[in-house]
């Protein structure tokens, strides 16, 4: 049960943007809500991690596959990266919403300034990655 567990994950989630994103954006929004208290900061930036590891992995691996399942790129790339950050603002205020976090919209204002440039350039890169992939064979 959990090497299917284990599988599953290592399936849909991009573990190396999961560190780095749970990193990045839960020191940001620890730094947004110290000024009411650590304690409130800590839940507002334990949140945030644990959620962008799972949740913001996840939608990065959905972000590579629709960046790549289309041969237009003028159709791929649109579809993989407004639907990845749909996906991660849409989630990031809902996860800030519920209980314990001070600022919700400003916790998620460095999702909705990150996720754009970001799930392009990831989306760009595995078109990229493929294209080569493709062309070696």
């Amino acid at each position: 049960m959990i090497a299917s567990a284990r599988r599953l994950l290592d399936t849909h989630i991009n573990y190396r943007m999961a560190f780095a994103g749970a990193l990045v954006l839960g020191l940001t929004v620890f730094a947004i809500n110290v000024a009411h208290g650590t304690a409130p900061a800590l839940v507002a930036a334990g949140k945030q991690a644990l959620y962008t590891f799972l949740v913001a992995g996840f939608i990065t691996r959905h972000n590579e596959r629709l960046a790549v399942r289309y041969a237009n790129p003028w159709r791929a790339m649109p579809m993989a990266v407004g639907s990845s950050c749909a996906l991660a603002i849409g989630l990031t205020y809902l996860v800030h919403s519920l209980k314990g976090t001070p600022e919700p919209l400003l916790s998620t204002l460095p999702t909705i300034l990150m996720a754009p440039p970001a799930f392009t350039a990831l989306a760009w890169r595995a078109r990229s990655t493929t294209a080569a992939g493709a062309s070696g064979t």
